[in-house]
């Protein structure tokens, strides 16, 4: 008779493991985690937090903060939105050189251009950004399937008007900036990349957007942060050349008219 109870208590043993591992599982489906790689902060230490307040706090992001503040867009990201925030990490703005963060910090206007280059109107997350450049890549794939085969398409090839909807549309996605100005998406083996720069660490909720830390301060075509160094660099090399050469040419003028 014990034999039996005791065969019974291992048979129902057996049948509540794969219950006890189902739960387990499903209780960790409240971890936030990045597709990045990275570990992003759990939601419920940022769901009262602004955008601005996380860059204030962040000691990743302590260069970006004071930027923020010389250009006076802290109240706009504290109350504004919701944004979704590309931010450069203190190593972007160092890759830079002291001498340009120098003088993006000196110059407002150039300063508060390439900070809103970084900010977009709406929430897009990782995920919305995975899937808007690859519904890109997958109309690139259909219209090149339906353009097999074709005599015509062909002779539209050898005309140059075969590659034009490649190179518009790849794996890429673009994306509206405060200014007006567009920023290019894609994702290439799971890395979300906007312009040349690599998402390292995606989906910071906070109360108005979402904030993804990128590992280069992104500068808009309008704003030429290498005009002052050309400028003080120019009279002193001219400088330098006229006092070189001109003592010997006129060394050598008077040694002939004697």
């Amino acid at each position: 008779m014990r034999r039996w109870i005791t065969l019974c208590a291992c048979i129902l043993a057996l049948l509540a493991m794969p219950f006890a591992v189902t739960a387990a599982v499903v209780g960790d489906g409240n971890v936030t985690a990045t597709p990045m790689g990275e570990t992003g902060q759990m939601d419920n230490q940022t769901a009262n937090m602004t955008i601005a307040a996380y860059i204030e706090q962040d000691e990743n992001l302590t260069m970006l903060a004071e930027a923020i503040s010389v250009a006076g867009l802290y109240d706009t990201l504290n109350s504004g939105g919701p944004y979704t925030v590309f931010a450069p990490s203190n190593d972007a703005f160092d890759a830079l050189g002291n001498d340009t963060v120098n003088q993006l910090m000196n110059e407002t206007d150039n300063l508060t251009m390439v900070l809103q280059y970084h900010v977009v109107e709406g929430e897009y997350t990782a995920e919305n950004l995975t899937s808007m450049a690859g519904n890109q890549t997958g109309q690139q794939d259909q219209a090149g399937n339906e353009s097999e085969g074709g005599i015509l398409d062909i002779f539209s090839g050898l005309l140059g008007g075969g590659n034009e909807t490649g190179n518009e549309t790849g794996n890429m996605s673009t994306l509206q900036t405060v200014t007006g100005e567009e920023l290019n998406v894609s994702v290439t083996d799971g890395e979300v990349m906007v312009e040349n720069a690599t998402v390292t660490m995606a989906d910071i909720n906070t109360t108005n957007g979402v904030i993804h830390i990128i590992d280069q301060v992104l500068v808009p075509a309008s704003v030429n942060l290498t005009a002052a160094e050309n400028q003080t660099g120019m009279p002193t090399e001219t400088m330098t050349t006229m006092e070189t050469v001109m003592p010997t040419e006129t060394m050598a003028g008077n040694q002939t008219a004697m």
